[in-house]
């Protein structure tokens, strides 16, 4: 694993980069991508910002209309890339051509093995990607501005759960703090992030949780949604990450899930936890992220899928142990 004093000398010596995240942009992915974009632009760098995925439109942050929607044929060239909040494999559609770049760096937040690139820097004790680039641009010496501060911002209210999650220490509150000096305006961003949703969307959540399933006498809570739901209900399911956080809020829930078939055959995990370890359990599964918030990509039937991972997550809930 290279430190961060070699992420900083990388960006030095280097020139020209195309920036890429995680499939399915979050606030994170989005802040840690744009706030790294403004920063190496400000040192007269050459510099793109590339999503496989469309950006959400219920944000309204500086610097959006920057991402290049780049879903096939992706082809980095002679530059090189960034990729943040992710390993290169989970840029969706493009990380073939992730993959095969002449210069690839990885930066990322979540609990993992060192993965694929020239120069990595994982660090799991980290709040956010953002805060690690927030990090790398004053190792740069890159003035921060309200642009910059904005989107780190966004991005760590993202991952900490508007500071709620247990990610949240003395030293975020010291950052989010430093960013505010800025002119940051917190409250549109926590609404834009928590409390912005579509008609559709809420009539959605209103079946999903009719249809909330439990056991272990409640610590185990599930939702599950089929892609002819969301299909009925005019809903992208790729837009969906967020409804694992609506089955958490059962008071003796300890492991959340939510099983979101986004295409026929092929379903999105999304897990929660109180304190349990559910990152084991994704990677498990064949995923990854967060000891309290993680997830997997999954294909067969939902049906069969739900139940079997329901099985093993009771198993898992009850002994400690993965089966």
């Amino acid at each position: 694993m290279n430190s961060l004093a070699d992420v900083i000398r990388f960006f030095q010596e280097q020139d020209d980069f195309i920036i890429v995240g995680h499939e399915h942009p979050d606030p994170d992915s989005l802040g840690s991508i744009l706030g790294l974009y403004f920063g190496l632009t400000k040192l007269g760098k050459k510099c793109r910002a590339v999503s496989a995925d469309p950006i959400p439109s219920n944000l309204s942050w500086p610097g959006l209309d920057k991402f290049e929607h780049i879903p096939t044929g992706f082809d980095a060239g002679e530059s090189c890339v960034v990729v943040l909040d992710a390993e290169p494999h989970r840029t969706g559609s493009i990380a073939s051509g992730v993959m095969q770049a002449q210069r690839l760096v990885n930066i990322d937040h979540h609990q993992r093995e060192r993965g694929a690139g020239d120069v990595v820097y994982v660090n799991p004790q980290e709040a956010a990607t953002s805060v690690i680039v927030y990090r790398l641009l004053l190792g740069l010496s890159i003035d921060l501005d309200l642009e910059i501060a904005t989107v780190l911002y966004g991005g760590i209210v993202g991952d900490t759960g508007g500071f709620r999650h247990a990610n949240t220490t003395s030293e975020v509150f010291a950052i989010a703090s430093e960013l505010l000096r800025f002119g940051v305006q917190p409250a549109p961003i926590a609404r834009e992030i928590f409390s912005s949703q579509p008609l559709e969307f809420l009539k959605l959540l209103g079946q999903a949780l009719t249809n909330l399933q439990i056991s272990a006498d409640g610590k185990l809570v599930w939702m599950v949604l089929s892609y002819d739901q969301f299909l009925e209900f005019g809903v992208d399911p790729r837009d969906t990450d967020h409804l694992v956080n609506y089955a958490r809020l059962l008071d003796t829930a300890e492991i959340a899930m939510v099983f979101r078939e986004i295409r026929p055959g092929e379903i999105r995990l999304g897990l929660r936890a109180n304190s349990l370890d559910v990152g084991s359990l994704a990677r498990h599964l064949g995923g990854g992220g967060h000891k309290l918030a993680s997830g997997a990509s999954l294909k067969g039937d939902l049906q069969e899928l739900a139940a079997t991972v329901v099985k093993t997550a009771e198993h898992f809930l009850l002994t400690g142990e993965l089966i």
